[in-house]
């Protein structure tokens, strides 16, 4: 699939469907393009209403936190960070003001 590199604003979360897969996609305070699948493993909450905290996309729900980069934690109120699994991402390149996603 491919999108317009500023399709995906700073702080913003955009559902994607690869292949018959949903997919989100968010771009961090870095700058940075990631991808998590659209519904949270914990129960089933539409990550497309997450919110982006630094470059972490953080779920409606439990507040599950997922990195881009396939891990999932969940971060209590002590500030402990407590690793929840591992979820799929996408292949992210984005290459002359476009982005290219692909299943990994």
């Amino acid at each position: 699939m491919h999108l317009t590199a500023t399709a995906v604003r700073s702080g913003e979360v955009r559902p994607v469907d690869i292949e018959g897969e949903e997919y989100v996609l968010w771009r961090g305070t870095d700058g940075r393009l990631r991808s998590a699948p659209r519904r949270c493993p914990h129960l089933d909450h539409d990550l497309a209403e997450g919110h982006v905290a630094g470059d972490e996309l953080v779920c409606p729900g439990h507040a599950w936190a997922f990195d881009g980069a396939g891990n999932a934690y969940k971060r209590n109120e002590f500030g402990r960070v407590d690793p929840k699994g591992s979820v799929a991402t996408l292949e992210i390149r984005e290459e002359d003001g476009t982005v290219v996603l692909e299943p990994r």
